[in-house]
């Protein structure tokens, strides 16, 4: 299980995870667009408010990726 991820920290993301963004609406949030990483990343945490996805910071923006898919970065050697 992942361990608690706080705003600020790294999170490695490997390839071929979704990322999407979302728009609010009427009948709740949507999927704004979506990307597939091409190549794994190390992202910033910038949202943790939900207990399935977490926000990222990719290209500047927020983003958002299931937490199954995720893993905690560890600093150091």
């Amino acid at each position: 299980m992942l361990k608690a991820i706080n705003n600020g920290e790294l999170v490695y993301v490997p390839s071929k995870v979704r990322l999407c963004r979302y728009f609010d609406t009427s009948r709740g949030m949507q999927v704004k667009d979506f990307l597939v990483l091409e190549e794994p990343r190390c992202l910033l945490v910038v949202e943790n408010k939900d207990d399935k996805e977490i926000g990222v910071n990719y290209n500047g923006e927020t983003w958002y990726v299931s937490k199954r898919y995720i893993f905690k970065e560890a600093l150091g050697g």
